[in-house]
């Protein structure tokens, strides 16, 4: 089976593309920072069209609402026009599966109700979210009027090894390597979600013939005092709150839609995953 990554060097790009040649799907991928020319491509032009493929996992985007928010006109370009041009693509080059990835910020943050299925009201409440229910809707428009099978993954909180700064575990290990963390909106709740069982969600996304939308998520709400607590602690280091007046707000996912659709479930939760990060940053984990 011919496989098409998009954003195959970013964070989870990276380890969908490893998961799926370790399965023996045939591989092709791209990236706008590719280093060589048949693996970089702009998704925001037209795509030449890719000879037997068969699905394409569709990751290339700009993931940071505050960096979509400060370019709007970029975010909509890579983000919605992207998405277009690589639906197009697809459909040309004869591919009978679209797995898009989405995010659970369409639920608004919080949501209404917790923890949060699929069927929740979906809100315009930034350029992010906005640029991801856009790129859902033209995933159904693709379905709806050329047959063309998609599945979107809506993502909660991803992390693991290898994320780049921006986030809260590498933002917070590197506080932590410099002296104590002072901690605003600690009480606030993340369902963070280990990226292994986020590219295993991937890989079964390619074979399902659900169409529709599906949660990753772990179900489990975390409070960020808790992390950044047992980060200091691995560090030596103190994690002092100071919340107040902070507004706090909270994530929870209902992931049995994914249990019956892809046969998935969270494997690994945030205290070992956590754990395995800190040693190969050279922290000793708390025990």
């Amino acid at each position: 089976m011919r496989v098409l990554v998009t954003g195959a060097a970013g964070f989870i790009g990276r380890h969908v593309v490893n998961l799926l040649d370790r399965q023996g799907y045939d591989v092709h991928w791209f990236d706008v920072v590719a280093e060589d020319a048949e693996n970089r491509a702009d998704i925001t032009k037209p795509l030449p069209r890719i000879d037997g493929l068969d699905a394409v996992i569709h990751l290339a985007a700009i993931a940071a609402p505050r960096e979509c928010d400060k370019d709007p006109g970029r975010a909509f370009d890579i983000n919605v026009n992207g998405t277009l041009q690589v639906l197009r693509m697809a459909l040309e080059s004869g591919a009978r599966k679209f797995v898009f990835s989405s995010s659970a910020h369409v639920y608004d943050i919080p949501p209404r109700y917790f923890p949060t299925d699929e069927t929740h009201p979906l809100r315009l409440n930034n350029t992010y979210t906005t640029t991801k229910i856009l790129g859902e809707q033209l995933c159904q428009l693709f379905w709806e009027n050329h047959g063309l099978a998609y599945t979107t993954l809506r993502l909660f909180n991803v992390y693991g090894p290898g994320q780049a700064p921006g986030y809260f575990i590498p933002d917070m290990i590197a506080k932590a390597r410099k002296g104590p963390i002072l901690l605003q909106g600690g009480n606030t709740t993340k369902d963070f979600v280990h990226v292994d069982d986020v590219v295993w969600a991937f890989a079964s996304a390619v074979d399902t013939k659900f169409v529709g939308s599906v949660n990753i998520g772990s179900g489990v709400e975390t409070q960020l005092y808790t992390v950044a607590k047992r980060i200091a602690d691995a560090a030596g280091v103190a994690c002092i709150p100071a919340d107040e007046g902070t507004y706090c707000t909270r994530m929870q996912a209902n992931w049995s839609r994914a249990k019956h659709i892809l046969g998935w479930e969270p494997t690994v939760n945030v205290q070992e995953g956590l754990d395995a990060i800190l040693n190969e940053a050279k922290i000793t984990a708390v025990r």
